[in-house]
C-alpha cells in the first residue's frame, strides 16, 4: 500500500513539470477540452513523449474532480485492480468506497453485482469526475479488461475513466464508439510545435531562439517531450549541448549512461542498485546498497532534480519513471547480482514487518523457498481478513509440490475450504494429517503440537461447512488437546468448553444445551473485536439464542451484525443460516411473510453468483416452503414434496433441516402416518448427532398430531420435550407450533403431571398464549421487581433516584432496565415508557 501511495504521490509532485521547469501546452482549441464529453478517452504513446504531463495539465485545468491511479507489476490482478481503483476513485463517500471494497474482496464476488453497485453509487451521489489509470499497458488480464469495459458501458455519462499507455490492450470499445463515447488521443497530440519550442527555450534555456537553432531541436527531437528533458538534466553537468542527437531511444540511453557516468563512483552505485525500487528510502536504500551515507546521497540526489519526494510521506522517494527505466537498463548490463538485491529489499520489508512488500520482493528475485516462507508467516492475517483470492493467486504461482508441504498444505486447505470447496480441502486434510501420523518430518514436540492444532482446527471447520455436527465437535476437541489456546488460522474457532457445548446453536437444524452455548460466547464476548469469520458466527449464535427466547431487540442487533460478516464473507456455512433466521424472524415475529420470500430470494441469488453446491440452495428452498407452510400454500408445499420425494437426499446430519421440513409439509397436508413415519425415522439420527433442538422440535410435533387420536401417546410426546428443553429454557419451538402445544401443556398442569421444578418453565411458554390486551401480555413478560422499575420510570425518575428508592446500587437498576427493554422489544427509555403507559401497578402499590 506505501508504493501504491508513493506512486500516485510521484505524480503529484511533478505536476506540470518538464525536468524541473513549468509548461503549459493545452490550449482552449486542443483535443484536451473534449474529455469532458466522453466517458473513455484513451491516451497512447511510446515513453517519454510527456504523457503524464500532460494529463496533469489537464487535470489541474478542469473542474472535475480528478482521482490518479498508477499501475504497478503487482496491481494487474483483480483484487489488487478494482481495489486500487476504488481507492483512488473521486466523489464517493468512505462509506461508498468500504461496501465496494468488501464486496471485491468477499469470497461470493459477482463481477455484475459489483459494477451494478458502483454504477448506483455514482448516479446515488452524481459524481461527476474523472479517474486517471496510469500506464495501463501493463494491464493483459482479459477478465478484468472485460469488467472494465462492463464499467465503462453502464457508468453515468457524468463520470470519465482516462487511460494511458504505451500501447492499447485488449479492451472492447464497439458499443462506446458506436454511442461517441471515445476520445483517442495519440503521439501526434504530445509532440511539441515550433512555437511550443520557442517558448522554452526563451523561457527556460534562457536563450533567444534563432531559427536555426529551433529548425535543430525540432529535427532532432521530432518534438519529443523526453528530448527537452534530457537537455535540461544535460545542461546541468555540460554547458554545450548544441550537438545532441535525440532522434532515437539509443541516444537517449546514452545521454543517460553520460549522465550517470559523470557522477562519484558511490552515487553511481546508489543510483543503480536502488533502481530496482518503486519507491525508497533512505534506510531500506542504506541497506540494499551496503553504505551509511545514504542521507547525504539523497540529499544530493534530490537537489540535482533525480529524485522526487512523496508529499504525503516525508522521507519515501521515487526516481522519474523513464530515468528508473534506463537505470534498470544500465543495471542489467552490469554483473551486479539483481537477484540478491531484490532479496536485500525484501529482508528490509520483512523486518519492518511490512510482509506484502517482502513477498513482492521475494517473488521478483525468484526465491520460491523464500515466498513460501512469507506466506506462513502472511496467511493467518490475510485470512483473518477475507484475503482469500490473495492467497489463491500466489499459491497458485507457486510449483505444484509446496501445496503438499504440511505448512502450506494447511493454508492451501483453508484457501479451498474458504472458496467454496470443502471436499477438496477435507482430502487435503487428510494428506497432511497422514504426513503428521506417520512421524517421518523432524519436528520438535511444540512444533508437533502446534501443527495438529492447526489441522483439526481446519477440519473442524470443514465440518462445520458440512453441517457435521459430530465431527465438528471431535476435530474442535483434538485441535484443543494439542493447543488449549486455539489455532493461529482461525482464532477462537473452537475455543468453547467441549465438556459442556456442542456446536453452534444454528438454525439448520443443530444446537444443544443452549445455557452451555450462552455461558461460553458470554465469556468470549470480549474477543469479538472486529469484522472477522469467528465474530459472524459468533453473532449468529447470539441472535439464534435470542430469538429462542423470544428477545425481540437483541435478536435484531446480533443479526444485523452476523448479516454484515455473511454478505462480507459469503460463506455459505454463514451465510445461509444467518438468511434463514432473518426470514423467520419477519415471517414470525413481524408477521411479514413477503419480506421473509425477498430475503430468501436474496439469498438463493448470492448462492447463485457464488457458484455454490446444491445443498445449499436445497436448504434455502426447504426455508421458502416452511414460509408456505406457514400461509398455507398448499400448492407451493405440494411441489416441494413432489421434487423432494423425486430426488431425496441420505438421511445425515447435513440434510437434517430438509427433513425437518418434510415432516412440516406433511403435517401441512393432514397426511399424519407419513409425518409420523419420518419422526420415527429421524428421532435415533438426531439423539446419535446430540442435536438436542431437532429432537425436542420432532417431540413436539409428534404430540400435535397424535393429540387429537391418540392423546396418552401425544403427552408422553410432550413429556420427553418438556424433559430435554426444561434446562435449557427452550420456548419459541413451543410457540411456532400453535395452540395445541397450549392445550397439551394445560392437561399435563391440570393433571399435575409436570415436575414441580418445570412448574415456572411451563407457565413461562403458556404466558404467550394468555388471553388479554396487549398491555396484560406485555405484564405477564415482567416480575413484580421490574414492574416497580416500570412504575417509577413512568413518574419520570432518573436511574440514581429510582435506585434510593428501592435501595438498590446504580449498576443494579441499570441491569434491571437492560432486561426490560429485551422484554418490550424497545431500546431506549423513551419507548419503554411510551409502551407501558398502560400497565397495572396495583398490585406494587
Amino acid at each position: 500500500m506505501r508504493e501504491h501511495e508513493a506512486s500516485r504521490n510521484e505524480m503529484a509532485g511533478s505536476t506540470l513539470k518538464v525536468g524541473q521547469m513549468r509548461i503549459e501546452r493545452i490550449k482552449p482549441d486542443s483535443v484536451w477540452t473534449k474529455i469532458e464529453t466522453c466517458k473513455l478517452t484513451t491516451l497512447i504513446a511510446p515513453s517519454g513523449y510527456g504523457k503524464t504531463t500532460m494529463l496533469q495539465e489537464w487535470a489541474a485545468q478542469t473542474d472535475l474532480e480528478v482521482g490518479w491511479m498508477s499501475l504497478e507489476e503487482e496491481d494487474i490482478q483483480r483484487v489488487a485492480f478494482w481495489k486500487k481503483a476504488i481507492l483512488h476513485m473521486p466523489g464517493l463517500p468512505l462509506e461508498e468506497r468500504k461496501k465496494l471494497l468488501d464486496i471485491i474482496q468477499s469470497a461470493s464476488y459477482s463481477p455484475t453485482h459489483f459494477i451494478a453497485t458502483w454504477c448506483a453509487y455514482l448516479r446515488e451521489h452524481s459524481v461527476a469526475g474523472a479517474l486517471i489509470i496510469d500506464d495501463f499497458h501493463l494491464m493483459t488480464n482479459s477478465n478484468e479488461l472485460h469488467e472494465l469495459t462492463s464499467l465503462l458501458e453502464e457508468m453515468p455519462n457524468t463520470f470519465h475513466i482516462i487511460v494511458s499507455g504505451q500501447v492499447f490492450p485488449g479492451l472492447s470499445m464497439k458499443r462506446l464508439l458506436r454511442q461517441r463515447q471515445v476520445l483517442q488521443i495519440t503521439k501526434r497530440d504530445l509532440i511539441f510545435t515550433e512555437e511550443e519550442m520557442e517558448s522554452y527555450i526563451r523561457k527556460h534555456l534562457h536563450k533567444e531562439p534563432t531559427e536555426a537553432v529551433v529548425q535543430n531541436i525540432v529535427q532532432q527531437t521530432q518534438g519529443w517531450a523526453a528530448g527537452l528533458q534530457l537537455i535540461h538534466m544535460y545542461e546541468q553537468f555540460q554547458e554545450d549541448y548544441s550537438e545532441l542527437q535525440f532522434s532515437n531511444i539509443v541516444v537517449a540511453k546514452q545521454l543517460i549512461q553520460e549522465i550517470v557516468q559523470s557522477l562519484p563512483e558511490n552515487e553511481r552505485n546508489y543510483l543503480l542498485s536502488t533502481s530496482i525500487l518503486n519507491t525508497m528510502h533512505v534506510r531500506l536504500c542504506d541497506y540494499i546498497v551496503g553504505t551509511r551515507r545514504g542521507r547525504v546521497i539523497m540529499r544530493r540526489l534530490k537537489t540535482q532534480g533525480l529524485l522526487i519526494e512523496n508529499q504525503e510521506e516525508p522521507g519515501w522517494f521515487t526516481y522519474n519513471k523513464h530515468f528508473r527505466t534506463y537505470l534498470k537498463e544500465m543495471l542489467d548490463m552490469h554483473s551486479t547480482d539483481i537477484n540478491n538485491l531484490y532479496i536485500r529489499a525484501s529482508v528490509w520489508y520483512e523486518n519492518e514487518q511490512m510482509l506484502l512488500m517482502a513477498i513482492q520482493y521475494a517473488w521478483k528475485a525468484g526465491d520460491l523457498d523464500r515466498v513460501k516462507q512469507l506466506l506462513v508467516k502472511e496467511a493467518p492475517r490475510l485470512l483473518h481478513e477475507g484475503r482469500v483470492d490473495q492467497l489463491q493467486e500466489w499459491i497458485g504461482k507457486l510449483p505444484r509440490k509446496f501445496i503438499y508441504q504440511l505448512e502450506l498444505g494447511i493454508i492451501y486447505g483453508w484457501v479451498q475450504c474458504l472458496r467454496f470447496q470443502p471436499e477438496l480441502a477435507q482430502r487435503h486434510a487428510y494428506m497432511m494429517e497422514e504426513q503428521l501420523l506417520r512421524r517421518e518430518l523432524k519436528f520438535s514436540e511444540e512444533e508437533e503440537k502446534r501443527h495438529f492444532a492447526d489441522l483439526y482446527t481446519l477440519k473442524s471447520f470443514i465440518s462445520l461447512l458440512e453441517d457435521d455436527a459430530k465431527s465438528t465437535l471431535d476435530h474442535a476437541s483434538k485441535a484443543l488437546i494439542y493447543n488449549e489456546n486455539s489455532s493461529r488460522y482461525f482464532s477462537h474457532s473452537v475455543d468453547y468448553n467441549r465438556h459442556d457445548a456442542t456446536i453452534l446453536h444454528s438454525p439448520m437444524g443443530g444446537g444443544g444445551d443452549l445455557r452451555a452455548v450462552q455461558r461460553v460466547y458470554d465469556a468470549l464476548a470480549h474477543t469479538v473485536t472486529n469484522e472477522s469469520m469467528f465474530s459472524g458466527y459468533y453473532h449468529l449464535t447470539m441472535a439464534e439464542l435470542a430469538y429462542e427466547w423470544g428477545m425481540a431487540s437483541k435478536v435484531k442487533n446480533h443479526l444485523e451484525q452476523a448479516l454484515t460478516i455473511a454478505d462480507l464473507f459469503g460463506l455459505p456455512g454463514l451465510l445461509v443460516p444467518a438468511y434463514i433466521l432473518k426470514a423467520r424472524h419477519e415471517m414470525e415475529q413481524q408477521g411479514d411473510a413477503q419480506t421473509a420470500k425477498a430475503t430468501l430470494h436474496a439469498l438463493k441469488d448470492m448462492l447463485t453468483r457464488s457458484n455454490t453446491s446444491a445443498d445449499w440452495f436445497k436448504k434455502a428452498e426447504a426455508a421458502r416452503t416452511r414460509i408456505a407452510i406457514h400461509q398455507g400454500d398448499t400448492k407451493r408445499i405440494q411441489n416441494w414434496l413432489s421434487l423432494f420425494v423425486l430426488q431425496e437426499p441420505p438421511m445425515q446430519q447435513k440434510s437434517l433441516f430438509e427433513y425437518i421440513t418434510l415432516v412440516w409439509a406433511y403435517a401441512a397436508l393432514g397426511e399424519v402416518e407419513m409425518a409420523q413415519h419420518y419422526i420415527k425415522k429421524l428421532l435415533p439420527l438426531v439423539k446419535f448427532g446430540h442435536r438436542i433442538s431437532a429432537e425436542i422440535e420432532l417431540y413436539v410435533i409428534q404430540a400435535v398430531l397424535l393429540y387429537p387420536n391418540e392423546r396418552d401417546q401425544a403427552l408422553l410426546s410432550m413429556k420427553d420435550a418438556l424433559r430435554l428443553s426444561a434446562d435449557h429454557r427452550y420456548l419459541r419451538t413451543f410457540w411456532k407450533n400453535g395452540e395445541t402445544v397450549r392445550d397439551i401443556l394445560n392437561e399435563l398442569m391440570e393433571s399435575s403431571e409436570v415436575p414441580k421444578k418445570h412448574q415456572k418453565y411451563v407457565e413461562q411458554i403458556l404466558a404467550y398464549w394468555s388471553e388479554g390486551t396487549t398491555e396484560q401480555k406485555l405484564q405477564n413478560k415482567l416480575t413484580t421487581r421490574e414492574l416497580q422499575l416500570v412504575y417509577h420510570l413512568q413518574l419520570g425518575k432518573r436511574n440514581n433516584e429510582i435506585a434510593d428508592d428501592l435501595e438498590l446500587s446504580l449498576g443494579t437498576v441499570k441491569v434491571y432496565f437492560h432486561r426490560i427493554y429485551e422484554k418490550l422489544g424497545v431500546k431506549n427509555r423513551k419507548q419503554a415508557k411510551e409502551l407501558a403507559a398502560g400497565l397495572d401497578f396495583s398490585d406494587i402499590l
